[in-house]
C-alpha cells in the first residue's frame, strides 16, 4: 500500500536548478504570499538605498523613488489577488505564513540587516544587488505565470514582469553612471 501524503506535507517548493526556477506543488495562494514578501523586501531595499543618495544625486533619487512606487503598486496587486483568492476558498490553516515553512533563501540576497547595511554603503555594489533581486523576481513571476489559471492574472503578471525588467535596466544604467 502506498501512503498518500496529506495536504500539510505538500508545501510548495521553489528551487533553482541550473539557473532556472522550478516550482514544485504550485499553490496560487502560497505564490501570492511569496510575491508579497518579495515586494515588501524590494520596498525596504529601495527605501534604504534611496536614503544613501544625497540631494545632489537628484537623478538617482528620482529613479529610485519611481522604482519604489512601482514596488508598492506590485505589492498592492498581489495583496488584492491574495484577498480575492481567500474569498473564493478557505485556507487549510489560519493564515500560516508559508515563508516560515519554505526555503526563502533563493530570493534573499542578504542574510541579515547588518549585511544589507554594509552593501548599501557601497552604491555600485548595492545597485548590482538590486539587479540580482530584480532578476530573481522576474524568474519567479515568469514561473508563476505558467501555473496560474486566471487569464487576467496571467496578463497582470506579464505587465509586472515587464516592469521588473525595466527596473533591472534602470539599475544597470545607474551602475554605468556611478
Amino acid at each position: 500500500m502506498v501512503a498518500v501524503p496529506n495536504k500539510e506535507e505538500q508545501n510548495m517548493r521553489v528551487e533553482e536548478v541550473k539557473g532556472e526556477l522550478v516550482i514544485v506543488d504550485f499553490d496560487e495562494m502560497e505564490a501570492y504570499k511569496i510575491a508579497c514578501k518579495i515586494e515588501k523586501d524590494g520596498i525596504e531595499f529601495y527605501q534604504r538605498l534611496l536614503s544613501k543618495f544625497t540631494p545632489e544625486n537628484d537623478k538617482a533619487k528620482k529613479i529610485l523613488s519611481f522604482l519604489l512606487n512601482e514596488e508598492y503598486e506590485h505589492l498592492k496587486f498581489f495583496e488584492e489577488s491574495l484577498f480575492r483568492l481567500r474569498q473564493k476558498k478557505e485556507e487549510d490553516s489560519e493564515d500560516e505564513d508559508i515563508l516560515t515553512s519554505m526555503d526563502y533563501g533563493i530570493f534573499s540576497a542578504y542574510q541579515n540587516i547588518k549585511e544589507l547595511q554594509a552593501i548599501l554603503d557601497e552604491p555600485a555594489k548595492a545597485l548590482r544587488l538590486g539587479i540580482a533581486i530584480e532578476e530573481k523576481s522576474i524568474k519567479f513571476y515568469e514561473c508563476c505565470r505558467g501555473h496560474v489559471t486566471s487569464g487576467e492574472v496571467k496578463q497582470e503578471l506579464a505587465v509586472i514582469i515587464d516592469e521588473e525588467a525595466k527596473h533591472k535596466e534602470a539599475l544597470a544604467d545607474m551602475v554605468d553612471h556611478i
